[in-house]
């Protein structure tokens, strides 16, 4: 078990992707309707925001509940905090930092281009589970919160001196994944940044830039891309992954290498949602990137 999936009262965690309220079937909105209503019995006056997902404050900071639509026996729920990247630490910095608290923490921790999202999440079949870690997974993100100006400073230190627990584990991080829509032979349909339609999608393929951390050689990386939460895999498939590539670098400065795509030739493989794709170098998530098909 890869250590970002850390265990919280008996339940697994996974990766969280974001549903709107007209994909969760029957049974998802009475899960949404019962924690909305916890929530309002316990003073935190939630409301259902324009995704479908339930947004509510504790002491100033807003945190929302995500039910999965791509699961529904059981059913998955995260908690999730987003914070803005911190003022003063680099990209690199801040992966880093990312890394080192899902090492430790019963929390995931997602590095985005311009802020940090810290989750706890869990499988359940009614509210009532959901009730009784509540206080507990929520306690949880704040730690971790708590943790994370140590954990920068420190990875402050180890993205300029190339030390430190995660910076000797890794080659490089990613400061920056973007996706493009192209056919079978390479040509893009869609390139990086511009927005993806359904109706035209074949192969998704991320680009990521990276900033060496070790010295020169070739890497495997895994990646990971999930489809409203659900991983997306095939006959081939590492286990636990969509699929592998080889990323060679050399020297220190930054590079930025195509990996491969994931899809079919045939036009509109991809449905409108929502999608993440991750890039795992061993136990560490070295960069993620959430998009949306249209």
């Amino acid at each position: 078990m890869k250590k970002c999936f850390l265990l919280i009262a008996c339940m697994l965690f996974c990766c969280a992707a974001y549903c709107s309220a007209d994909e969760l079937n029957l049974s998802q909105l009475r899960l949404r309707g019962d924690i909305k209503n916890f929530l309002q019995q316990e003073g935190y006056l939630p409301e259902i925001d324009s995704d479908g997902d339930i947004k509510f404050k504790k002491e100033g900071e807003t945190y929302y509940i995500i039910i999965n639509a791509g699961d529904t026996s059981p059913m998955y729920v995260v908690i999730s905090k987003p914070i803005s990247n911190p003022d003063g630490y680099t990209p690199e910095a801040i992966k880093i930092a990312s890394a080192e608290l899902n090492l430790y923490k019963a929390v995931k921790v997602l590095c985005f281009d311009k802020s940090i999202s810290i989750r706890s999440e869990m499988y359940l079949t009614s509210a009532e589970a959901f009730k009784n870690v509540f206080s507990k997974l929520l306690k949880n993100i704040q730690y971790a919160e708590s943790e994370l100006a140590e954990a920068l400073n420190k990875a402050a230190v180890a993205a300029g001196s190339s030390s430190g627990a995660a910076s000797s584990f890794v080659p490089f991080m990613a400061t920056k994944l973007e996706v493009a829509n192209v056919d079978y032979d390479g040509n893009f349909l869609t390139n990086y940044g511009e927005s993806i339609y359904s109706y035209n999608t074949r192969y998704l393929k991320p680009r990521i830039t990276v900033t060496p951390m070790k010295g020169d050689g070739t890497y495997t990386v895994y990646v990971k891309l999930f489809q409203d939460g659900v991983l997306k895999t095939g006959s081939s498939s590492p286990s636990g992954y969509s699929y592998s590539t080889n990323v060679t670098v050399s020297g220190s400065s930054q590079h930025t290498f195509q990996l491969s795509g994931w899809g079919s030739n045939t036009a509109g493989h991809w449905a409108a949602g929502k999608y993440r794709f991750e890039v795992w170098y061993g136990d560490y998530c070295i960069g993620s990137k959430d998009f949306r098909v249209y």
